[in-house]
């Protein structure tokens, strides 16, 4: 009996150990923060009509949710984005953009250092733009109508967060509608950081 209490109290303590253990390496983190941030983006391809892809802008405000003592977080993602292609032909631009809201989650390195690698991906929908426009035009006025359409998006991404302010991030976004493209963001963490 005293043998079966024994092994009982040391598994217990066991147990304790690894618990404080576990709290004292997961560097706890507060649990929100919010990232304003702006991107150049570049599309992925020239699409079939098109001769020359111009480079855009994208902006982007994130509210993360992070799980204080486990290297993932959990967020929003609202943002906007636009670029140009252009036919050689007619000297036509084609106003590319979209409006993006996304669940988005990363799993995060080393959070407690002042680099910290961070994996991440986001899911949500879209509204995609597309408009024409003849640059050599006095008028300069739009050729067609603007087309505007509901598109599914995936945005795989992958970045650095400096002294828990500054995120560095390099993502791909796909959305259907041909405004697929690449994009390289800096952003700045309000809130955030270590306990």
């Amino acid at each position: 009996m005293k043998r079966k209490i024994f092994i009982v109290l040391l598994l217990a303590l066991c147990c304790a150990v690894q618990q404080v253990a576990a709290r004292g390496s997961a560097a706890p983190v507060r649990a929100l923060e919010l990232e304003i941030g702006a991107a150049m983006i570049t599309p992925t391809a020239k699409e079939i009509d098109f001769d020359k892809n111009k480079v855009g802008y994208n902006i982007d405000a994130e509210l993360r949710c992070n799980f204080t003592t486990r290297p993932f977080d959990i967020g929003l993602r609202l943002d906007g984005n636009t670029f140009n292609r252009e036919l050689k032909v007619n000297k036509d631009l084609f106003k590319f953009r979209s409006l993006s809201a996304m669940v988005v989650a990363d799993w995060n390195i080393n959070r407690k250092g002042i680099f910290s690698p961070f994996l991440g991906v986001g899911v949500g929908g879209g509204l995609t733009s597309n408009q024409a426009m003849q640059i050599k035009d006095v008028t300069n006025q739009p050729l067609k109508e603007t087309v505007n359409k509901a598109a599914f998006t995936v945005m795989p991404r992958v970045g650095v967060e400096l002294f828990h302010r500054a995120r560095v991030t390099f993502y791909y976004k796909y959305l259907k509608e041909t405004n697929s493209h690449f994009g390289l963001s800096v952003g700045y963490v309000i809130g955030g950081g270590r306990k």
